[in-house]
């Protein structure tokens, strides 16, 4: 298994986002990035998911046919609803694809914050090292 540090760079290329910077939290369970804006739309017969986000130049609006609503204990330990999807995530080269939930992430230093269940066997965390 390849090791790596508690800060990485993560690419989610379905969400044209690269060299984002991401947070390890082996306490956390998923995978969070951070949206601007996350809301409920009723198209025609079915609900989509419209969730803005933005990596450094522009925001970006993307929609989502296939989510799921789970309840989520955040960083205070309060649990709260949040909207997930499946997309890829590459970590050292490596192709995961994983299940994300969207968060207002404004207040944090760290856009994505990287789950134990995406890091699953794949990776061994060295909380010594930095990027």
């Amino acid at each position: 298994m390849e090791i790596i540090g508690r800060k990485i760079h993560v690419d989610l290329p379905e969400l044209n986002g690269f060299n984002i910077p991401a947070k390890i939290d082996t306490g956390a369970f998923r995978t969070a990035v951070h949206c601007e804006k996350i809301e409920l739309v009723q198209d025609e017969s079915k609900q989509k998911l419209h969730v803005s986000l933005n990596w450094g130049q522009e925001t970006l609006l993307y929609s989502f046919e296939k989510f799921q609503k789970r309840t989520i204990k955040n960083s205070f330990g309060q649990t709260e609803e949040r909207f997930c999807v499946r997309t890829l995530i590459l970590i050292k080269g490596k192709k995961i694809r994983s299940e994300i939930s969207f968060s207002i992430r404004k207040e944090m230093r760290y856009p994505v914050l990287v789950g134990r269940k995406t890091i699953g066997k794949k990776f061994l965390i060295d909380v010594s090292k930095g990027f």
